[in-house]
């Protein structure tokens, strides 16, 4: 059975500096990357890089229990909301955290989506991270399976969800389309304003933008 690792790589890129490449969100997720910091800290890295590019999401929860590692118990992470409100959720961390201070880096590129964004999005705004790249896909929505005959199913868009600043990531609006049909990219003039705990200011409606962009993340044509 080839199991494959939620954390391919990690390692230390210098004496004080760990780096934890995470490739998707799926059940063991945060137990790896903790695993990964831990054994780092054991190393001596006093500050951590978060490797987020290329990943494109996966488990809600598991998104939520890796920034528990970094904030405290009983941080509100993401909330869910929907047109009916048995689907509304807020998900808050539920554990101790491993370290609360350690200066931390967040890696993206336009092909982290979801989960990734969850992550980036909730520490970005906590002020506990820096964000690092270029802006996030803007996948702000979540699907639930409907089963149907014959082994198929139906995936049905159900609630957006929300960091804890009040933004929304989602960056196609599928309520207003063009005339071929396909759903618009929200235009940077209709972006909303949020504040992180510090006061900083941050936007929706397209995607997570980095606190710091670098040009070379950006695909070229």
């Amino acid at each position: 059975e080839v199991e494959i690792k939620s954390v391919p790589y990690f390692a230390k890129i210098d004496d004080k500096t760990g780096y934890i490449v995470l490739d998707h969100f799926n059940r063991k997720a945060s137990t790896e990357t903790r695993e990964a910091l831990e054994q780092l800290k054991k190393e001596g890295a006093e500050r951590i890089v978060l490797d987020l590019r290329g990943n494109p999401g996966g488990l809600l929860n598991e998104a939520v229990n890796i920034c528990n590692l970094f904030v405290p118990k009983n941080e509100i992470i993401v909330t869910t909301k929907s047109k009916i409100e048995k689907h509304n959720n807020t998900y808050k961390t539920s554990k101790e955290p491993i370290d609360t201070t350690i200066p931390l880096v967040i890696l993206v590129n336009g092909r982290s989506a979801s989960a990734s964004e969850i992550v980036s999005g909730a520490l970005q705004d906590l002020d506990r991270a820096v964000v690092l790249g270029s802006r996030s896909f803007g996948k702000g929505l979540v699907q639930r399976p409907v089963e149907l005959t014959y082994g198929t199913q139906l995936k049905v868009t159900i609630s957006r969800y929300y960091t804890p600043s009040g933004r929304c990531i989602q960056a196609l609006d599928y309520a207003h389309k063009d005339k071929n049909g396909v759903a618009t990219r929200t235009d940077a003039k209709n972006y909303n304003a949020f504040k992180t705990r510090k006061g900083r200011t941050v936007y929706d409606g397209g995607g997570i933008l980095p606190d710091i962009e670098m040009e070379e993340t950006k695909t070229s044509p």
